[in-house]
Parts: structure tokens; sequence; C-alpha cells
């Protein structure tokens, strides 16, 4: 066997997984920083150093109103996030585009925007959860344990309620509501493009490679590419 040709063929496999499993979703991050799926303990100056500029920030207890019409950025991407008062790093965030994520939801049916489920109802709440199980009372009271729900109330009389797994925030001066925004495309970072990723930060490579998810290969394509590289090439990659 010529091991020298053998080598290079691996060589060119490998290069094919490794392109195969970004697009997946195993690295997911645009416009410098625009992360697939909610985020935990990210430090403000990460998003200061990759286009993202503080729009708003005020205390939990502060009213925000039934519209939260002041919580929308002109930039075209939107994170919404917070962290206790005097720290830098924020336990929870999301980014969405911001026109969608203040379209107008139904009580208790959030929308799936960038592998997070967004929720804003007016005279109600908005927030974002890991999952399409929200329970708007009017904020998001479901699972208080878990660290990857933020909820606001939208009212003229309350403040927010909860930010991951600390609650009951309605008066606090002691938590921070922040609201980030995109401003635009630089060198160093381009315009994010429209394409379908995953949150996969917990999975496996073979979760990876073996995984259905519409979201990341909504036609098919990608797994049925995967599975012909593997059954022709496989025996190389080892």
């Amino acid at each position: 066997m010529n091991t020298k040709h053998l080598f290079v063929g691996k060589k060119h496999v490998t290069a094919v997984f490794v392109f195969l499993f970004t697009v997946f979703g195993i690295q997911s991050s645009h416009a410098g920083y625009y992360t697939t799926g909610i985020q935990q303990n990210v430090s403000e100056q990460t998003l200061r150093d990759n286009g993202w500029t503080l729009f708003l920030e005020q205390t939990y207890g502060t009213a925000i109103g039934s519209s939260g019409s002041q919580l929308i950025p002109s930039g075209p991407y939107v994170i919404l996030t917070g962290k206790a008062v005097g720290s830098s790093t924020l336990p929870v965030l999301a980014a969405a585009p911001t026109s969608q994520v203040f379209t107008a939801t139904v009580l208790n049916t959030p929308q799936l925007l960038n592998g997070t489920y967004w929720y804003y109802t007016e005279n109600n709440s908005i927030g974002f959860s890991p999952t399409n199980i929200i329970t708007q009372v009017p904020a998001d009271i479901t699972d208080t344990s878990s660290p990857l729900r933020l909820s606001w109330h939208l009212l003229p009389f309350d403040g927010g309620w909860r930010l991951g797994a600390t609650t009951w925030l309605n008066d606090s001066t002691d938590y921070l509501q922040q609201v980030w925004t995109w401003n635009g495309p630089t060198a160093s970072s381009p315009a994010p493009a429209p394409v379908y990723v995953r949150q996969t930060s917990n999975l496996t490579f073979a979760q990876s490679l073996y995984a259905s998810d519409t979201l990341s290969d909504p036609d098919g394509e990608l797994r049925k590419t995967v599975d012909q590289i593997m059954a022709k090439y496989g025996s190389l990659i080892k």
C-alpha cells in the first residue's frame, strides 16, 4: 500500500470532517460574538471587544412599562442579560435579531430564534427560555432552579422577576437588567449569515456525528454527505 497517498487521503478526509462539524454547530460564532443558544457566565468585556454596545442598564426593581418600548435598540441584533451590581460577569444571556425578539407572542407561546425560545407579550413579560415550556403569570415562573431562563415584567408597576435561578427580583436594587445592541459589521466582525446552527456545547463528538437535528440540517443534505464520507473513508478516520 502507498502509505504516502494514505496519509494525504486521511488529511483530506479529516479536513472535510472539521468543515462539516463546524457547519453542524460545534463552532458557532458570528458578528464577533453572536452565539447560538443561551450562554452562561460571559464577561462584559467579551461583548465590548466583539462589536456590542450597552444600550440600556437599569435595576431589576425599575418598572419597564406595559410595552417595553424603551428596551428596543436600533441595532439589528440584541442581547438580553443581567448581572449583580458590582460584577462584570453576565450569568445568562441570549442573542437574536432585534425585530424578531420584539415581535409580539401569544401568552405561553415562545418563538424559536437562534437556538433560544423567546417571548414578548405586552402587558405581561419578556424573556427567553431553553425550551418552549413557559408559564407567564405574568413573568415566567417555570423551573425556578434553572440557570438558563430570564424573565422581566412588562407592567407599569413592577420590575424584573428572574435572572437564571435568581428570582423574586421585582424590587431589587442589587441586580441590573441589561440590553446590548450590535452596531454593524467591522473588518474583524463580519455580518452574521443566515445559517442553521444548533446549540451543541454539551454534545460529545459521537453525539454530534450521529445526532439528527432539523435546526442545523433542515433538508438532510449534511447528514447525507456525512454518511457518504463515512461509508467511503470511515476506515481512514482512526
